[in-house]
């Protein structure tokens, strides 16, 4: 290491008294290492002696030739000549350096009751943005704060990567609602179906497996009675029914199709609007030269280019540019191949629907026919398991006790 400080260089010589200028080299107090003899003798010497050698090399008639340049002083020469490389490659660590002390970006996961952008208002009301210095940046206080404010969060973990503030939270289970809290009400039928499952955990059942209802029928009831030895309703307690029933929903449908449709044509036109949102007052940025026809029917696509929040400031910027693309409307007619691919969009959107909403698919069909010359009818029935329920509020006339005991006069026996 201290041979490469000093810089050294790496010579090679074949011709003239090797020996004498080795030992006259050695009389002059010349330092050489790594001496070897292969074709050529190959030796090391520092370059501040390189010069001593010229007197020496001219007795011997010994000729050195430089082979390599090696060390700190040869490395600062060639720094020297590329100096704009080299500061610019210094400028950028430093600048790296510089910007790596800031938080630049802070990012939410595990939250589902609040919103990204609740809990983004929260944090920066503690003073802590993008853009803030890492050093002022405390995490644990970050924890405690998001644990005082939201009772409901069983967890949080603010952890720094880097330059990105990473907040991990874990939300409480929501607080259930006791039964007698529960308003009192029945679970009644979404559809007309036949029961094929019952299961009561509160309440009374009102059908049975294999009994056909209608829709609103109440299934369970929220009326439970209460008798005494003689079987003799003496009170009528209401709850929140509860429970399970699958209903077997066999469903006819039928859906006109005109033929004649109204067929969007794109004329080409586009028109482009910018509106820059900062502090809540919108500025709308239009071309004169290019107006909007309300003659005309526009396809309007919006992208949000950028929604931050300037810092120190708090000021919230928002740049949202809008295409407007036109078209025009003209009557077409569906072709056979068209008519089929319509019919069968709404009937696959029609099942979607189903399966949407928790639907188990048992069976369906349907059938393209032609109602008159101007409209199709898409026809078909659609089977399926519904356990999903509605629910209907006890009424007061429901929960009172009907009293049949008839008053009878008392009389005396003589």
């Amino acid at each position: 290491m201290l041979k490469w400080l000093r810089g050294y260089v790496v010579c090679r010589t074949e011709d003239g008294s090797i020996e004498r200028f080795m030992n006259m080299c050695r009389h002059h107090n010349i330092q050489m290492w790594n001496i070897r003899r292969e074709e050529a003798v190959y030796f090391h010497i520092y370059a501040g002696e390189y010069k001593k050698l010229v007197p020496l090399a001219g007795k011997t008639r010994v000729r050195p030739h430089l082979l390599r340049k090696k060390g700190l002083p040869f490395l600062w020469i060639g720094m020297k000549r590329n100096w704009t490389f080299y500061s610019g490659f210094l400028l950028f660590l430093a600048l790296l350096q510089f910007l790596s002390s800031f938080v630049w970006e802070i990012t939410y996961n595990g939250q589902s009751a609040y919103s990204r952008e609740t809990l983004e208002k929260t944090v920066e009301e503690m003073q802590v943005y993008p853009g803030m210095k890492r050093s002022r940046l405390d995490c644990d206080a970050i924890e405690k704060k998001l644990r005082e404010i939201y009772p409901d969060i069983s967890w949080v973990s603010a952890e720094e990567m880097g330059s990105v503030l990473k907040i991990s939270i874990k939300e409480g289970k929501k607080t259930v609602v006791h039964e007698k809290e529960a308003a009192p009400e029945h679970l009644t039928a979404r559809y007309d179906g036949v029961v094929q499952d019952i299961m009561v955990n509160r309440g009374t059942a009102r059908v049975k497996r294999g009994q056909r209802v209608k829709k609103g029928a109440v299934l369970i009831s929220g009326v439970v009675p209460v008798t005494d030895d003689s079987d003799q309703v003496t009170e009528k307690m209401t709850v929140a029914a509860k429970g399970e029933v699958t209903l077997l929903v066999e469903k006819e449908f039928s859906e006109e199709i005109p033929l004649s449709y109204q067929k969007k044509e794109y004329t080409g036109r586009r028109l482009y609007r910018y509106e820059l949102e900062v502090g809540g007052r919108s500025f709308s940025i239009k071309n004169p030269l290019k107006q909007l026809d309300k003659s005309c029917k526009y396809d309007i696509i919006s992208t949000v280019c950028a929604d931050r929040v300037i810092h120190p400031l708090s000021v919230p910027v928002r740049a949202v540019r809008r295409e407007y693309r036109e078209y025009r409307l003209r009557k077409a007619v569906y072709t056979g191949e068209q008519l089929k691919e319509t019919a069968m969009r709404r009937y696959q959107k029609m099942l979607a629907s189903l399966t949407r909403d928790k639907m188990e698919l048992v069976a369906h069909s349907a059938a393209l026919c032609r109602k008159d010359k101007d409209t199709w009818l898409l026809r078909g029935k659609i089977s399926f398991l519904c356990r999903s329920m509605g629910t209907r509020p006890v009424t007061k006339k429901e929960s009172e006790v009907k009293n049949d005991t008839v008053s009878k006069s008392d009389g005396k026996t003589e």
